[in-house]
């Protein structure tokens, strides 16, 4: 019994403590209803997607002194191993055979649940996709 009424004290002075007034709870709804300025839309449009690689070219018909840097924007495809079958895997619903070209990439491995595509400056593993089973009762 002591310790429950020891608890109970305790417990109601937090609450006492903790308590606010009904100015100070206005004050608060008032900082919340506040319209917050967000970013324009030409700033928006204008920003660089993060997403995209960024290649930069020198271009050749200037002078050391004149280089102007342009910078190009690639954006890199998603390839999805969806079968391995008989020495040919189907990419992006297309069939592909060892030395066979995927856009920049050479298809220079084939294994039982993976392929590697290669380029001259990197290299791809793509895996086959784990399939999910619904357990039907």
């Amino acid at each position: 019994m002591k310790k429950i009424s020891i608890l109970f004290s305790l417990f109601s002075s937090l609450l006492w403590s903790a308590s606010l007034s009904s100015a100070e709870i206005t004050e608060m709804i008032s900082k919340i209803k506040k319209e917050r300025v967000g970013i324009s839309i030409k700033k928006l449009e204008s920003t660089v997607n993060p997403f995209l690689l960024i290649k930069i070219k020198k271009e050749e018909n200037l002078t050391k002194e004149e280089i102007a840097v342009i910078k190009e924007v690639i954006i890199e495809p998603t390839y999805s191993l969806d079968a391995i079958l008989n020495h040919a895997v189907f990419i992006n619903k297309k069939w592909y055979k060892k030395g066979s070209k995927i856009d920049q990439y050479t298809l220079v491995y084939i294994g039982k649940n993976r392929v590697t595509l290669r380029s001259p400056e990197k290299e791809k593993i793509l895996f086959l996709k784990k399939k999910k089973y619904i357990k039907l009762h």
